[in-house]
Parts: C-alpha cells; sequence; structure tokens
C-alpha cells in the first residue's frame, strides 16, 4: 500500500487544476455627465415673454456684464448664461447632478 496517508491512497484517477487565468485589465471606467452642457442656448434672440425671471445686481456686476455683452457682441442674458454655465462645470460631481436635476424639473414643468 501507499505510505502516505488520506485520501490520495485510494485516488486513481485524479483531475488535474484547471489552468489559472488572470483577467484583463479593463479600461478605466470614467463616469461623465450626459451632456457637457448643462444650460442651452437657444439660436433665437429672447424676448421678454421668453425670459420671466429677471435678478437684481450691483451697479459695478452690471457695468461688467454690460460690457462683456458689448464686447462679445452678444446680449446680457447670454453672457450670465455663460457665466453660469463656466461656474457650474467647476462644481463638484454632487452639486452639479443637483443643478442639473432642477433645471430639468423646470423645463418639464414648461412644456
Amino acid at each position: 500500500m501507499n505510505t502516505k496517508p488520506g485520501l490520495n491512497s485510494f485516488r486513481k484517477n485524479k483531475t488535474e487544476r484547471p489552468e489559472n487565468f488572470n483577467p484583463e485589465k479593463s479600461a478605466e471606467e470614467k463616469r461623465v455627465m450626459p451632456n457637457n452642457t448643462i444650460l442651452e442656448h437657444p439660436n433665437r434672440r429672447l424676448t421678454t415673454k421668453d425670459l420671466p425671471k429677471s435678478i437684481r445686481l450691483t451697479l459695478d456686476t452690471h457695468s461688467a456684464i454690460s460690457t462683456i455683452a458689448s464686447i462679445e457682441n452678444k446680449k446680457m442674458y447670454e453672457v450670465v448664461t455663460d457665466i453660469v454655465e463656466n461656474y457650474v462645470q467647476n462644481l463638484p460631481p454632487q452639486s452639479k447632478k443637483i443643478v442639473r436635476n432642477s433645471i430639468e424639473a423646470i423645463k418639464k414643468s414648461h412644456l
């Protein structure tokens, strides 16, 4: 008999170990927002009917926005939209998602 104790002494057909497969390193997943722009820029000029909200600004802020608008040949609301868009792009992802959800809720309510 075999000198080694245990089941090995009785087993005749030993199953070989399967070949080891190391998983390939998958490409890093990078979560991105569905769209880089959160605020939409309309193709046409908006009227006062399309712009229901007003904001109060200090005189120097108003002057800066007005100057930027005249330099870039844009309306003031377009400059404010650009400024807000840049600000939102620099927010952390959690805050960006909150802003996106609130904008989408407003759009759905006005359809």
